[in-house]
């Protein structure tokens, strides 16, 4: 009875070297993922702080050329002559929409759609369909366009080729005498 005992005192022994084991590959494992939830968290407020640095970059940007647009210094006139020039454009876009509201009376601001629709109806067609997707920026190159295959007629089969018939030897010519 004793060899049993003693087995059972290994097995005991290798259980509890077992269960610490275990319990210090959990340890490991929580340690870890506490690791990359702090590495994910950091990178969040990373990014929120990138953001709040590009909103102040614009604001200052805002409040230099408010307040130098006159009289820029030479490193920033390119730019506040790009915000001018867009201005003006807009601002000329804008006075056409007004002009042509207030010549039509009833206009309302249109969409694609109804621009479409308009369309139409002054060339009298009829059935326009307009479907207007819009596509996720892709970093990958744009695939080339698929041209349309022509339907492949089948082949009818060839009549089948008798095999040729094996050629006879040439007759051997008679000795020669010499």
């Amino acid at each position: 009875m004793s060899g049993f005992n003693d087995f059972m005192d290994k097995a005991g022994l290798f259980a509890a070297k077992a269960a610490g084991k275990a319990k210090e590959l959990a340890g490991a494992a929580a340690e870890k993922t506490k690791e990359v939830s702090r590495v994910a968290r950091l990178n969040m407020d990373i990014s929120s702080k990138r953001d709040a640095i590009k909103k102040a970059y614009a604001e200052l940007g805002k409040l230099y050329y408010e307040a130098h647009k006159l009289d820029p210094e030479e490193a920033f006139a390119p730019a506040c002559q790009q915000i001018d020039e867009a201005s003006a454009a807009i601002a000329a876009m804008e006075a056409e929409i007004e002009k042509i509201k207030a010549a039509g009376g009833d206009a309302q601001d249109a969409d694609f759609a109804s621009v479409v629709d308009a369309t139409a109806a002054e060339a009298d067609v009829e059935d326009v369909e307009v479907e207007v997707t819009v596509e996720e920026e892709s970093s990958a190159e744009p695939a080339a366009p698929v041209e349309p295959v022509a339907p492949v007629e089948p082949i009818a089969p060839a009549e089948p080729i008798a095999p040729a018939e094996p050629e006879k030897p040439a007759d051997p010519a008679p000795p020669t005498e010499s």
